[in-house]
């Protein structure tokens, strides 16, 4: 495992069913642990339906004083460390667009 490369999660759910709620946890448990965290959604066609996908990228551990790390907006396939999905379809479409391996 790289200590230089962020730890990197993809949280799949639907509108409604708190996964904006997972992800503020663990962007909170990260800020409270001193590390640099950030956070992206792409929400789904309405506030209660559609496919919504967090993604969170945080360092492993602090980051030296001044530095600075660059996160990327997106996840890339084969580049997830985790992958949480509230719903088997959610799941479904992570493999299928290759962000399990």
């Amino acid at each position: 495992m790289n200590e230089n490369r962020p730890l990197t999660i993809l949280i799949a759910a639907l509108g409604g069913e708190g996964g904006g709620v997972l992800n503020d946890w663990i962007v909170g448990c990260a800020l409270d642990q001193g590390l640099p965290v950030q956070a992206t959604s792409v929400p789904g066609v309405a506030q209660r339906t559609g496919s919504t996908s967090y993604y969170v990228e945080m360092m492993r551990s602090p980051a030296p004083d001044g530095a600075q790390p660059v996160f990327a907006l997106s996840p890339m396939p084969g580049g997830v460390d985790v992958v949480v999905a509230s719903e088997l379809l959610e799941a479904a479409r992570t493999i299928e667009r290759g962000f399990v391996h």
